[in-house]
């Protein structure tokens, strides 16, 4: 290998097999998960009844935080997420820094798998939340190494039997609310920003129209957030007293108040239950194009690469496995883990978001026939924003887990940036070129 670091132009591929309503289904069950049915309790302990104001507010912050990346997205077809997106746009160090920032990620899913322990063991008792949430991530783990068409029409599916359950859900339930939801308390404001579609960006290359409809699925998304998430901050908050709710890690008191008995247990499979599954269920791919990407071009070892007969890159899948099941075995708390997962990835977030403000100078005929018909100015405002927000998380997240997670975190993620640098220095990565212009028949 040679001492230089070399850009290799790859010509792009294929139209992948994802159609938007494909692409609709994954980002649905990325969004729709954890955080709407573990966080709407301990929310209220600060918020008290306006609970739901806080989500809109949160929806409305995670928005503005994420919509460079879907700007990008109307732009651009992307191959290996985040990665892709600062090799290609803002240089070779970064992509450094945002590959080892994704082998740390997984971590936030093990609070989803944590989640979907704390539900099931409300119908079988018996079985401990540890072992439910090690049993389904790993069954999940199974469902993925069966390959990319598999997962879409299982993310199909159970995305609708979600959407369908919690529309009925909030809709019913919105007629049974007695408490004073619209007197507003509480000193402070949840900021958790349910923005998690974006992702859906990273599945650009299995896309059949990627600047079309990857932008659709993720703007889709907005409205169903909205009414699903406030709706249901609006019922779990105004059916029960406040006492009775407030700190509660699952939305099951409010339901168990209002739904008959064998409703009860179907919400709760349809439901809750499925905004999990679906939301654990995408960490496998999240996790898979930048690393496949970054072990392509150097940064990785390229035995990673390895595929079983479905395409599946099942070393990735094992080691995503290993680290969202290592912090259960450790018995770390949901919050603790979410706020670590905020921590870490302050570094990287911010660095993609400055890469995407240089689309206009890296790709400036792609640039101007974005979807979104931005001139420069409205990308760099949009760009600023979303930067803004992400420290105002960061800083939280720091104020909010124990000092020596903090140091850990924050330690890990220099250690990180230094080895990017070094790397870069010393030479040898071969960037594979993975955004590419839109073909002809995409614009």
């Amino acid at each position: 290998m040679g001492n230089k670091n070399l850009i290799v132009n790859k010509p792009e591929p294929k139209p992948g097999i994802l159609k938007r309503g494909d692409l609709f289904a994954i980002a649905v069950g990325m969004v729709i998960g954890s955080g709407m049915v573990t966080l709407i309790g301990p929310a209220m302990a600060y918020t008290g009844y306006s609970v739901w104001l806080a989500y809109l507010v949160a929806i409305i912050m995670g928005f503005f935080m994420v919509f460079p990346y879907i700007i990008l997205g109307g732009t651009m077809r992307v191959a290996g997420g985040p990665y892709s997106i600062v090799t290609n746009l803002s240089g070779v160090s970064a992509g450094g820094l945002v590959a080892y920032t994704k082998l740390v990620t997984p971590i936030l899913n093990s609070s989803f798998a944590l989640a979907l322990g704390l539900y099931i063991n409300n119908l079988i008792p018996n079985v401990t939340v540890k072992t439910i949430a090690i049993v389904g991530i790993v069954v999940l783990f199974i469902l993925n190494l069966l390959g990319m068409d598999i997962f879409a029409k299982a993310s199909k599916i159970m995305s609708t039997v979600l959407l369908v359950t919690m529309i009925l859900y909030v809709t019913f339930g919105l007629t049974q609310i007695k408490q004073p939801i619209f007197q507003f308390s509480g000193e402070k404001m949840l900021i958790n920003s349910a923005n998690g579609y974006y992702n859906i960006l990273w599945y650009g290359k299995d896309a059949k129209k990627a600047t079309k409809d990857v932008p659709f699925a993720s703007m889709m998304c907005v409205p169903c957030l909205l009414f699903i998430y406030v709706g249901l901050a609006m019922v779990t908050g105004g059916v029960l007293p406040h006492d009775e709710v407030a700190g509660v890690e699952t939305i099951l008191p409010a339901a168990q108040a209002i739904l008959p008995g064998w409703i009860y247990k179907a919400f709760m499979i349809g439901g809750p239950i499925m905004a999990i599954v679906t939301t654990l269920n995408g960490v496998f791919n999240d996790v898979k194009y930048p690393l496949t990407q970054a072990a392509k071009d150097g940064w990785l070892p390229r035995f990673i690469l390895k595929e079983n007969r479905f395409g599946a890159p099942y070393i990735v899948y094992i080691y995503t496995l290993i680290v969202v099941v290592l912090p259960i075995m450790f018995d770390m708390s949901i919050v603790t883990i979410t706020n670590i997962f905020q921590v870490i990835t302050f570094f990287m977030n911010v660095t993609v978001v400055y890469a995407i403000s240089r689309l206009p100078k890296r790709y400036p005929e792609a640039w101007g026939k974005n979807k979104f018909h931005l001139s420069d100015r409205g990308l760099y405002a949009f760009c600023t924003i979303s930067i803004i927000i992400y420290t105002v998380i960061f800083v939280k997240g720091i104020f909010s887990i124990q000092p020596i997670y903090a140091v850990v975190a924050v330690a890990v993620m220099i250690v990180l940036i230094i080895l990017g640098i070094y790397l870069t220095q010393k030479g040898g990565i071969h960037i594979e070129t993975s955004i590419w212009q839109p073909a002809e028949e995409d614009k």
